[in-house]
């Protein structure tokens, strides 16, 4: 989506030609064109939502995003790779949502990662393929124990999630779609999170001729009840702007979370 948006950008600043073009190439599909009727039920969940939801954008700085990085790796101690920025973020908000639904140590909560598969795939898809190619990756965890350890040890579980994840079993995701399109459910569930959207896109950079954006704010679309979204900040590659929706109760919670505010202040410095 952001680089048809940047193509789009690029062409209202006045360039009579797209400096990188999207692709619509669709051979890698087994199967053309999908034939997609959503059933009445399907559109009922994923209407948008009634009103009463309070949203509200939290903003990390490169610092802030960098010193979080680091210290779920410090804590967590991989044998191989490292817990990327956004999964220390998720989770760090994870257990902030959790501490403001004020969750039972046995309820069992979610952290549902809306994860790209474009370099998953084999061969890797081109960054200019239009469309988003994505997998839904689900990391499950009792409060208690989500809440009771350290950063680093939460964020490894939700590391491990998305490195299980394989070029065979996006292959398998997208043709099982393909072949029977459905929608995928917002119905609200008490004690998960959905993490979606990446800081990797160029967002504060399309400038439509009306000047540099002052913010991003994404539409009621698709939003609901714990669903955060992750774009990149005002300070490019590295910052991170975090829309989170929740219930009036939990978001003023949550503006209190202590271990949030400690992660905030170092945008701050």
């Amino acid at each position: 989506m952001w680089h048809f948006i940047n193509c789009w950008s690029e062409l209202c600043r006045g360039s009579r030609k797209i400096s990188s073009p999207p692709l619509m190439d669709r051979a890698f599909l087994s199967k053309e064109p999908i034939r997609f009727l959503p059933s009445e039920e399907a559109i009922r969940v994923n209407k948008w939502p009634a009103h009463g939801l309070s949203s509200r954008v939290f903003r990390f700085s490169q610092k802030a995003m960098a010193s979080l990085k680091a210290k779920a790796n410090q804590q967590c101690k991989l044998e191989k790779g490292e817990i990327s920025s956004l999964q220390a973020l998720s989770t760090l908000i994870w257990r902030a949502v959790m501490r403001a639904r004020k969750a039972a140590p046995g309820q069992m909560t979610i952290c549902l990662m809306v994860v790209g598969n474009r370099q998953r795939w084999d061969p890797p898809m081109s960054p200019e393929s239009f469309g988003n190619y994505v997998t839904a990756a689900f990391t499950r965890a009792p409060a208690g124990e989500l809440l009771s350890r350290d950063l680093g040890s939460a964020a490894r579980a939700l590391h491990e999630t998305v490195s299980s994840l394989t070029s065979e079993g996006a292959r398998a995701f997208v043709e099982a779609w393909v072949e029977k399109p459905y929608l995928l459910s917002m119905e609200p569930i008490p004690y998960l999170i959905m993490v979606a959207g990446s800081p990797r896109f160029e967002v504060y950079g399309n400038d439509f001729s009306w000047g540099r954006p002052a913010g991003v704010l994404w539409g009621p679309a698709g939003k609901s009840d714990g669903k955060v979204l992750a774009s990149q900040g005002c300070e490019g590659a590295g910052s991170v702007d975090l829309e989170v929706c929740l219930s009036p109760e939990t978001m003023s919670a949550l503006a209190l979370d202590e271990e949030l505010k400690e992660a905030l202040s170092l945008s701050l410095i």
